[in-house]
């Protein structure tokens, strides 16, 4: 018998988000983990060198990258991903 899986659609909003989100997150863990006792750096600057080290975003998907980064982070996920690239 052939099951084959129904074909479904990409959900997923911001394709560009995607494409850059490990390099995003290599660039922002370090300053994500080192907010955790006094926030020395603020979501502007961190949306700031974001948007000039990935131009092709928006600002909401950089604002949108900065918030899956922090929650990773409290969760304890981001570790996979930096260690899995």
């Amino acid at each position: 018998m052939n099951t084959q899986a129904p074909a479904t659609e990409e959900r997923r909003e911001h394709p560009q988000v995607r494409e850059i989100f490990v390099r995003a997150c290599e660039l922002l863990a370090p300053i994500v983990a080192g907010n955790d006792s006094i926030m020395t750096i603020s979501s502007f600057a961190m949306t700031q060198m974001l948007l000039q080290n990935f131009p092709e975003l928006s600002h909401g998907e950089a604002h949108i990258v900065i918030a899956t980064v922090e929650k990773m982070h409290r969760e304890d996920r981001i570790r996979k991903i930096l260690n899995a690239s």
